[in-house]
């Protein structure tokens, strides 16, 4: 072993060593590796320790195969459903079990000791008439983008997720806990501050640049299409969101980033300076949503499912037939969905031969008729005449 290692080094090597199966070999491993100091006479240590690693997750992902269980690429693999997917993410020990366990009727093992969760556990969380399924990971500590841990298979669920919880732990240090994920998110090309604007850019092999504006664009078309003549792209779909202007549109090209809408949990508030610490890590992280909880007296929780719901910016539209009640169980959308875009999750023909719409909720007056491009509110009751 390194000298110099910190003192606890030695028995968690010792633990890894003494671990009788895969999963417990696994899970010390992490926790050794993540004891260990970076810096260079600790290098060749932990790329050690990273192969050694990589090799017992291969051995359990073969394991996984022969029973029949699936898997494939060495990522998690978590259906989604319910109306969106939230991955929980946080350092280990932060109460990522406990803030499932208090949201969901899953029951992950909470044993007060660091790395007990070495596989995404799904439970599924109810918004009023919505359910919303929240994934814990396993955690995320600094060098995941490079293999640290469970890293890219962490970092995996969070790209494939609708929305992220960051939990970090106001007994300890939060600002760095919440300093690591964000830039370990940003490693692997993943935003969790959304830009002033948005660019999506699809090519096609004719027909031009066709430039679509949503809310808050108000940018100049010809500069947009001559930024991307520039850049040898004479036919594309552009869609545009918020202030962007042309060469906005070629930052998005030359690095895109997939913003993921994200919460911060801030877990016990009720430690010893952690009102200091909740104010610091507000107004260091001012764009992000920062809630404080107190899971082992359940403060803080009551709130939470509808500021998930909100920040993952869909919401609910009820359909009707005329002279009917409205459906109880709502289409799930994005916010700024129109009429035509519920009309084409219905039926193609009411989309292909829409007519009209009457809408209640978000409207002047009850059963106010419409036009296919009428942007919708969370909770509207749609009549759609084809």
């Amino acid at each position: 072993m390194v000298t110099n290692l910190p003192p606890q080094c030695a028995g968690l090597e010792k633990r890894y060593r003494e671990a009788k199966t895969l999963s417990e070999k696994a899970a010390a491993l992490v926790e050794y590796m993540a004891a260990i100091p970076r810096h260079k006479g600790t290098e060749k240590l932990l790329q050690q320790l990273k192969t050694r690693h990589a090799k017992i997750l291969a051995q359990l992902e073969s394991e996984r195969r022969r029973r029949g269980s699936g898997g494939s690429g060495g990522k998690y693999a978590v259906k989604k459903e319910g109306a969106a997917q939230v991955i929980i993410l946080g350092p280990t020990a932060v109460g990522k079990s406990m803030l499932l366990a208090s949201l969901t009727h899953a029951r992950p093992q909470i044993l007060g000791r660091p790395f007990t969760t070495t596989e995404p556990i799904p439970g599924m969380m109810q918004y009023e008439d919505v359910q919303i399924q929240l994934v814990e990971a396993p955690a995320l500590m600094e060098g995941a983008n490079e293999g640290v841990g469970w890293g890219p298979r962490v970092l995996s669920l969070a790209r494939n997720s609708d929305g992220l919880i960051l939990m970090v732990d106001l007994s300890d240090n939060p600002l760095a806990q919440l300093d690591m994920m964000v830039n370990e998110l940003r490693a692997v090309h993943i935003e969790v501050v959304e830009r002033g604007g948005k660019v999506e850019v699809q090519s096609r092999e004719n027909g031009g640049v066709q430039i679509i504006p949503f809310s808050g664009f108000d940018g100049d078309f010809e500069e947009i299409r001559g930024a991307l003549r520039g850049r040898g792209i004479y036919h594309a779909l552009v869609k545009v969101w918020g202030q962007i202007a042309a060469e906005d549109v070629l930052s998005f090209l030359d690095h895109p980033m997939l913003h993921k809408p994200t919460l911060v949990v801030a877990n016990k508030a009720d430690s010893v300076g952690a009102s200091d610490k909740l104010k610091v890590l507000k107004q260091e992280f001012p764009e992000l949503q920062v809630i404080s909880t107190s899971l082992l007296g359940r403060a803080g929780l009551e709130k939470l499912p509808g500021l998930v719901f909100n920040s993952l910016r869909i919401m609910r539209v009820y359909t009707k037939r005329a002279g009917q009640e409205a459906s109880t169980r709502p289409i799930i959308v994005r916010t700024d969905s129109n009429v035509l875009d519920i009309a084409r999750i219905i039926h193609k023909e009411f989309y292909e031969e829409f007519k009209f719409a009457k809408i209640w909720g978000s409207s002047k007056y009850d059963g106010e008729k419409v036009g296919g491009g009428y942007i919708l509110h969370d909770r509207d009751i749609l009549e759609i005449h084809a």
